[in-house]
């Protein structure tokens, strides 16, 4: 039984999509794979019927690695798509349009992040004028003494930075730096006191811009 629905709701999926309201498991369902290369609408779907039924089960991907759906609910769900990648896709709300923003992060073994929006044909917004992603700068207050900035530059030479949907309703993203796990705990507490912990970003539209303070 639970594979006949499975099937049904993949058949549904794969319909033309129309400008109608859609649900984050059929958005799931129907990614062309640009985000999930490795998981079929099948396994995606088993993944949904086992969270459902208060499971997280490890499905094999195209690897033959495994993947879990971590979180689900009404608008947003987490996926770990192999042992190094994580996916969280947000379905929401830009005027009239339905806006599907994803964060993809990858354990390098530090993590590191990129966001990308796209609509509900799965085609993707490009404009960068939309969400600046953070660099290192960004996190530095303002009062870091000149030659500690330069320091801090030349020892964070793969400036990484790890981005999540926060708050309990998933509206705010939020960035954090990897500069605490980048270097040796000695090193990293010349750095410490001049370092914001965390940047918050609201949605305004298509665009994410940072939180007033």
């Amino acid at each position: 039984m639970k594979r006949f629905f499975s099937i049904l709701i993949l058949s549904m999926a794969m319909l033309p999509l129309t400008g109608h309201a859609r649900t984050i498991v059929d958005l799931f369902a129907t990614e062309p794979g640009n985000i999930f290369p490795l998981l079929t609408r099948t396994s995606r779907l088993d993944m949904v019927d086992y969270y459902k039924s208060g499971q997280v089960v490890a499905m094999r991907n195209n690897l033959t690695g495994e993947s879990r759906l971590l979180e689900m609910d009404s608008a947003y769900l987490k996926v770990q798509t192999s042992g190094s990648r994580v996916v969280e896709m947000l379905m929401r709300k830009a005027g009239k349009d339905t806006v599907i923003t994803v964060i993809e992060t990858v354990m390098t073994p530090v993590p590191d992040s990129r966001l990308t929006q796209w609509n509900v044909h799965w085609q993707r917004f490009t404009s960068e004028k939309l969400f600046k992603m953070p660099v290192i700068d960004d996190f530095v207050i303002g009062r870091m003494p000149e030659q500690l900035r330069a320091d801090l530059e030349a020892a964070v030479i793969f400036p990484l930075v790890e981005l999540t949907f926060g708050g309990n309703d998933h509206q705010t993203v939020q960035a954090r730096h990897g500069i605490e796990r980048f270097l040796v705990p000695e090193e990293y507490k010349r750095f410490s006191d001049y370092l914001k912990p965390l940047l918050e970003y609201r949605f305004d539209g298509l665009k994410i811009k940072p939180a007033r303070k």
